[in-house]
This record gives C-alpha cells, sequence and structure tokens, in this order.
C-alpha cells in the first residue's frame, strides 16, 4: 500500500472544510441566543446558500484522479443511478436499523439519531427549513465529504490495489462524517455505510452529481417520513 499526503489537493480539502464547517457549524453558534426562530433559519438558510456556491465553484476548478477521468455516462443515465442507488441506501439503511435495534436488546444503546430528531422539531416549527436539510445540506455534504475529503485520500492511495483505494478512503470519510452528526456511538455505521455507497456511486459514474442525487433522495424521503409519518 502506498500513500502519498502530498499528492491529494491539500488546498481544495482544506479551503472546502473551512467553508463547510465556518457555514454549519462555527457562524451560526455565533447568532445571538435571543434572536427569532424565523430569523435563525433564514440566515442558516442564507449561509447554507452562499457556502454552495462557493463549494460548487471550488468543485469545478479542482480536480482529482476520479473526475480527470472522463464519465461515460450521460446526465439521463447519471440520474438513473444516482435513483439506484437512493433505493440501495434505503435498503442497506433499514437492514442497518435493523440490526442496531436487535443488538440494542443486549447492549442498551440508543439507536435513534438525534441529530435527525433536532432536525425534524425544527421542520415542524419551519417547514421551509426544509429546503436546508433535503437540498442544501446534501449539496454541501456531497462537495466537501465526497469530492473534498474522499478524493484527497482516493488520490494519496494511488499505487495501492483498487480495492484498498477505495475502501480506506470511504472509511475515512464516513468517520468524519458521522462524528458531526451523532458522535461516536453504534449510529456511525450507518454514516459509514451511506459513505461507502455514495463514494461508489462517485467512482463508479465519475460524477458528483450521482451522490448528490441520492443523497437528496434520502434525506428528503427521511425528513417526509419522520414529520409526517412517525
Amino acid at each position: 500500500m502506498r500513500i502519498s499526503f502530498t499528492r491529494g489537493n491539500v488546498s481544495h480539502l482544506l479551503l472546502s472544510g473551512f467553508i463547510y464547517i465556518l457555514a454549519v457549524f462555527i457562524l451560526p453558534l455565533q447568532l445571538p441566543r435571543n434572536i427569532s426562530v424565523d430569523n435563525r433559519v433564514s440566515i442558516v438558510l442564507f449561509l447554507s446558500i452562499i457556502a454552495t456556491i462557493l463549494l460548487s465553484v471550488l468543485s469545478m476548478k479542482n480536480k482529482n484522479d476520479i473526475d480527470r477521468q472522463k464519465s461515460t455516462y450521460n446526465l439521463i443515465t447519471v440520474i438513473a443511478i444516482g435513483i439506484i442507488g437512493f433505493v440501495s441506501m434505503m435498503l442497506l439503511q433499514g437492514f442497518i436499523n435493523g440490526l442496531l435495534v436487535y443488538l440494542s436488546n443486549f447492549f442498551n444503546f440508543e439507536t435513534k439519531s438525534k441529530n435527525t430528531s433536532n432536525v425534524v422539531e425544527i421542520i415542524k416549527l419551519k417547514p421551509y427549513f426544509i429546503l436546508y436539510v433535503a437540498v442544501l445540506g446534501p449539496i454541501m455534504e456531497e462537495l466537501f465529504f465526497r469530492k473534498a475529503v474522499f478524493g484527497y485520500f482516493y488520490d494519496a492511495m494511488i499505487g495501492s490495489k483498487d480495492w484498498i483505494r477505495f475502501t480506506i478512503p470511504a472509511l475515512i470519510t464516513g468517520i468524519i462524517f458521522a462524528l458531526p452528526h451523532d458522535g461516536i456511538s453504534p449510529i456511525m455505521v450507518i454514516y459509514i455505510g451511506m459513505s461507502f455507497v455514495f463514494s461508489y456511486l462517485y467512482v463508479h459514474t465519475r460524477s458528483i452529481i450521482t451522490p448528490i442525487i441520492s443523497h437528496i433522495l434520502m434525506n428528503s424521503l427521511v425528513v417526509l417520513v419522520q414529520v409526517y409519518f412517525a
């Protein structure tokens, strides 16, 4: 296994991370406590739109080894594969959830995502926040975690066997992705599973649009079910 950390696009990784963390975590936490929920949600949406635009520009200007290989799929096929990826992810998530619920009977741990619960409560108060959860969030996350983080480690591991070059970056990305959502817990397995599915879609189609489509569809369905049927 060969690793060359200088080969990956460090500037893209760091700048994308700075924009994502600033817009999603740092700036929202600096808002005054006495600000209304309406204004808070509106500001978060505004910051997310700006961050999405900046991350998109960075993504277009910076290419990794995956992007340099021209995709053989047209847009319709990419969308279709994105839908298939969404279905696959929901099946995998259902299996993992069922397994976690079963294991929780023996090891006594929480199987529900606190992050999802908090988001759902906000959407119930301010329905337009679904724009952030279902669209802006997935786009930002794929541009940062998939394009920048996974892409960096994928480039850094050039010379390794294909399965190693895919598996280790997908695992690293999944763990990093899980930490700000639900921290270190058994639920991490779901986020790691997401990383493997979305990373595979990215590598297979050589288009970041594919995992973005799957991620948007997944978040949309999860939120709609939690808000209207849970």
